[in-house]
């Protein structure tokens, strides 16, 4: 991957991140009797990781407030962090929360209670507290956090590269809630976007000029878009694929 970097927004459709070079990082609340084992060298603690039916009831979460976006911003989802990443921050952060009352207020066109929760986790994590997206390479170590390996708040590159793990190019094999990555290697600019089922994608333009608003489309559509760089076929060497949190087992 080329280094990531700001450019002018050509299209409308060209996400911009928002976030500084340099990541924020959060301060590490550590839980000893929370194993901090990484088997599979994903940069996630095994003990982190979800399966069965909490994996599908978080991927479900993050879809449904992607989607949500669509229709009504949340409070929760401040305006310079509205881009690409953001929408996937916002929705990665807001599924692992419980869904109580509170929470569903901030969210005014989620339909209540539509999956079950996911049991395993919750947020702030164990071992990492808010630090939940990585932004290098190699297996978890206690100290990642203290050393900005792990922080709050990154960009769509980082999200790609650390955060999550190439499942197929063809996006017949995406399903609910799996992430789709498109590059324009002539700006060096990343796109993101969240596949939602039924063939639906939800993604943010982007933060260039003028702001940028949340987009719903099938990926028919898509497929029809201006720029050639956005169609997610395996004929279009911008499309990098369909990728899925390693969060999720």
């Amino acid at each position: 991957m080329h280094a990531y970097r700001l450019a002018v927004v050509l299209a409308a459709l060209t996400c911009v991140s928002a976030v500084a070079s340099a990541p924020q990082r959060e301060s590490v609340r550590l839980a000893t009797a929370v194993s901090t084992a990484d088997r599979d060298r994903d940069g996630y603690p095994d003990a982190l990781e979800l399966s069965g039916a909490d994996s599908r009831a978080f991927a479900d979460w993050f879809a449904a407030v992607a989607e949500a976006q669509f229709y009504a911003l949340s409070p929760r989802w401040a305006a310079t962090d509205q881009d690409c990443a953001g929408l996937l921050r916002l929705a990665f952060i807001e599924a692992l929360k419980p869904k109580d009352p509170a929470w569903f207020a901030q969210f005014r066109y989620l339909p209540p209670r539509a999956f079950p929760n996911q049991k395993a986790l919750g947020y702030p994590w164990p071992l990492v507290s808010r630090s939940v997206f990585r932004v290098a390479p190699g297996p978890f170590t206690v100290g990642d956090v203290e050393a900005g390996r792990l922080v709050g708040r990154t960009d769509v590159r980082s999200l790609l590269l650390y955060s999550a793990r190439f499942i197929s190019r063809d996006p017949r094999a995406a399903r609910r809630g799996d992430l789709l990555f498109f590059l324009r290697p002539n700006l060096g600019e990343y796109h993101s976007m969240v596949y939602l089922g039924q063939n639906r994608v939800v993604y943010h333009t982007g933060s260039g000029p003028g702001g940028g608003e949340v987009r719903l489309v099938t990926l028919e559509t898509l497929s029809r878009h201006p720029l050639p760089e956005f169609h997610p076929s395996l004929s279009n060497p911008s499309f990098l694929g369909v990728y899925r949190w390693n969060i999720e087992q």
